[in-house]
């Protein structure tokens, strides 16, 4: 026998070995990334499902909507009073301020209007709807709600502020436990995670008193939908004349990418927020407790119905790929097997007509925030603005070998660019240094070194300390949500995991590459050593780019981590850093970061143009102004030059600009900042200009409230702060009179004493 026969015997022998290996591995592979751990997700509840058959179906007594007579009072505070039906498990809200009333289910002057039928007519009449599947292997979803499985009350309980109310599915062996309760001017439903039963289907999505205070169109000009979409957008409740089937489902604090989960071009969400203003009053909706598994979804009148409706969908399970081979060329889509844990909690404000326009909408959310979230109101300054100077120090571009670094401004051209600003009167800068680390903004990772072609740790130092002399502050610009370093991390085991066990990478497109997410217990971990390097160059703090404002699961092993426990991380992290250095700043800025940050940047100012969006409206910058410092875009990376500029002063932004002293074609080919009209000396007659107009509007009223803002006429707007000043902007080409005031063609005018300026 041959050499090469003996060979083919041997390999012929170990083929099935190798089958049964690879076979091994996929096996190995699929029970290493299911088996669950309670670091992640609170462990499933394992109980038997025990719905007794032959529960009455919560049906009205009149046959649909509530009977009024079944109502009976079941809780009172010193604002509301808190009504329940026990046929249908439906509650309704008396205000005493005026006497209107919220309703968890349609409204019942709309109702002979509806001419939907069949299940979605169930759906309509039901207090919960769900979404569940046969099996977490089974990746087709029903919809269904609590009438059209024919289900009804499993039990009731009067509680001390409400009542405490099981909905049961015998049909699917699911129950759904929940608490409404009322405060001094707020009903709140709270689901209780311990006390869910799953039978044969597994929960995916539950919304719950979905159709509270939904509204047909009525023709009235002030009936909308605000939404959380940037910053602020609202939806006029109208005929859909149109027929547009266009609905609103966004994850609250964006999408999670341990996930397959549907990415949009919608700007995410930041506060977990909507409202509905209607004739007779309205409401502010805050998801308050579990949040970071929640969507926001809304649907415009004419597309599932004649009513246009809102609500937090709680989400149980996400939809994932699992591969089943090395390369990840097969395999198969299923639902993470445990359920995310958890109460879900909503507070829905009650507003009175006279305050229930989104600047009362967003004087209730600024007053939540300082009283269930710590915000305290800004120091009354008579001051003047600062500028937020972004300075630009260097990048990476390809070379013929390696990389080539490219000096945007070295640490003596920013003193420099500093001295010019004063000299022109600019009192106050805060400026941010980005791309100051060894090989610039392209580098991400846990050092501290500046890079030498900019001046080095002693440049910095030396910046630092002159910058402080003019009374001037000094951030740095990191993001230790990724990192490209590999002196200093080990993707492997320190990098995020998807719930397939994947590791999480971030395309840069500029670059070509992929860089990988850190686990948020491994960048807490490594704060410690790097805050005191921090420190050691005399900066007054640190601008993080992703933390607050990207927010993942991780299913690493060595740092299992769940979403809930992440947005905690990250409020964790910011508060070291403000235990260590004067000042922290984030960008986007979720809702859970705000009582841990000096400022946001980047806050949303537009909306996402959305086919059934009518407008943008200041929401979130209503809510800050007085508690938190933000900016908008820096005012050379504008879409629309004056009018973006003009938003800015409308919205109580501070001005910021970014540059480099370098000429801004330096960085064409540039991994990260190519995309900008930078040059310093490009831009400095209109820094100075719009420095100028900005503290004229807004200096005075830094740490006021902005507590109106309206359209006075087409493409003219009015902000009120709550010192009495006033700022009416004109967005037209030609010029107009308002309030026998003229206003310039794009332009703004300040109203303060009743004297126009």
């Amino acid at each position: 026998m041959t050499e090469a026969s003996k060979s083919y015997i041997k390999l012929r022998k170990l083929l099935p070995a190798a089958a049964l290996a690879a076979a091994v591995v996929s096996v190995g592979i699929y029970l290493w990334t299911h088996s669950a751990s309670s670091d992640v997700v609170r462990t499933e509840q394992v109980q038997e499902a025990v719905i007794p058959e032959g529960i009455k179906p919560a049906v009205s007594t009149n046959g649909e909507l509530p009977n009024e007579a079944d109502f009976v009072q079941v809780a009172e505070s010193e604002t509301l009073v808190l009504l329940a039906d026990k046929n249908t498990g439906h509650f309704k809200v008396r205000d005493k301020r005026d006497g209107h009333e919220l309703r968890s289910y349609p409204n019942p002057e709309d109702w002979p209007l509806e001419t939907i039928s069949g299940t979605w007519r169930s759906h309509l009449l039901s207090p919960i709807m769900l979404e569940t599947a046969t099996s977490v292997r089974k990746t087709e979803v029903k919809v269904s709600s609590l009438l059209s499985l024919n289900g009804g009350i499993m039990s009731w309980k009067q509680l001390e502020d409400g009542f405490a109310v099981t909905y049961a599915m015998p049909s699917i062996q699911m129950a759904i436990p929940v608490e409404v309760r009322i405060k001094n001017d707020y009903v709140e439903t709270k689901v209780i995670d311990s006390e869910i039963v799953e039978g044969k289907d597994a929960l995916i999505n539950l919304k719950v008193y979905p159709f509270l205070g939904a509204k047909q169109p009525g023709g009235q000009e002030e009936e909308y939908m605000l939404l959380p979409d940037g910053s602020g957008a609202i939806y006029r409740i109208k005929e859909n004349i149109s027929n547009d089937r266009s609905v609103y489902r966004e994850p609250i604090y964006g999408t999670d990418y341990a996930f397959n989960s549907v990415y949009t071009n919608r700007r995410p969400i930041t506060m977990p927020i909507y409202g509905i203003k209607s004739g007779s009053g309205g409401f502010l909706a805050v998801a308050d407790e579990g949040e970071e598994y929640g969507y926001m979804f809304a649907a415009p009148a004419g597309v599932y119905s004649q009513y246009a409706w809102a609500t937090v969908e709680h989400n149980y399970r996400l939809q994932y790929f699992q591969p089943t081979t090395y390369d990840k060329t097969a395999g198969f889509f299923t639902f993470s097997k445990v359920k995310f844990g958890g109460d879900r909690k909503i507070r829905y404000y009650v507003l009175p007509e006279s305050k229930s326009d989104y600047s009362g909408m967003a004087a209730k959310y600024r007053e939540h925030l300082m009283k269930d979230n710590g915000l305290k109101q800004l120091e009354a300054s008579e001051s003047e603005l600062p500028l937020y100077l972004d300075l630009i120090g260097g990048d990476s571009e390809m070379g013929f070998l390696s990389n080539r670094f490219i000096p945007g401004t070295t640490t003596d051209e920013a003193k420099s660019i500093v001295d010019r600003l004063h000299a022109q009167g600019v009192p106050r800068l805060i400026v941010t240094y980005q791309g100051w680390q060894t090989g610039g903004a392209s580098r991400l990772g846990f050092g501290v070194k500046v890079d030498k072609r900019l001046g080095g740790n002693d440049g910095m130092r030396s910046f630092a300390e002159y910058a402080k002399s003019k009374g001037d502050t000094v951030i740095l610009e990191t993001d230790f949500t990724l990192n490209t370093d590999g002196d200093d991390f080990d993707p492997k085991r320190q990098a995020t995991q998807d719930q397939a066990g994947s590791i999480m990478k971030f395309p840069r497109l500029q670059s070509n590459d992929e860089v990988a997410i850190v686990s948020p217990k491994v960048t807490l971990d490594k704060m410690e050593d790097a805050l005191k390097r921090f420190a050691s160059l005399g900066i007054d703090g640190l601008h993080l780019t992703g933390t607050g404002y990207m927010l993942y699961s991780d299913y690493n092993r060595r740092s299992l981590t769940s979403r809930e426990e992440a947005a905690s991380l990250q409020s964790e992290l910011l508060n070291a850093v403000q235990s260590k250095l004067p000042s922290v700043t984030v960008a986007g800025g979720n809702a859970y970061s705000l009582q841990s940050t000096d400022a946001v940047r980047q806050l949303a100012g537009d909306y996402s143009y959305d086919l059934f969006f009518d407008e943008a409206v200041p929401f979130a910058q209503m809510s800050l102004h007085g508690l938190v410092p933000y900016t908008m875009n820096w005012g050379n990376a504008r879409d629309e030059y004056r009018k973006d500029f003009l938003r800015s002063i409308e919205y109580g932004a501070a001005p910021t600009f970014g540059v480099m002293k370098a000429e801004t074609e330096k960085m064409k080919r540039a991994y990260t900042i190519w995309y900008y009209s930078l040059n310093y000396d490009d831009w400095e007659a209109a820094i100075i200009e719009e420095y100028k107009r900005f503290n004229e509007a807004l200096g005075d009223v830094q740490g006021q409230f902005m507590t109106y803002n309206r359209t006075l006429a087409p493409k003219v707007k009015e902000s009120v702060y709550s010192g009495g000043k006033k700022i009416i902007v004109n967005y037209n080409d030609t010029e107009v009179t308002v309030l026998g005031i003229k206003i310039p063609a794009q332009d703004f005018v300040v109203v303060k004493g009743g004297e126009a300026k």
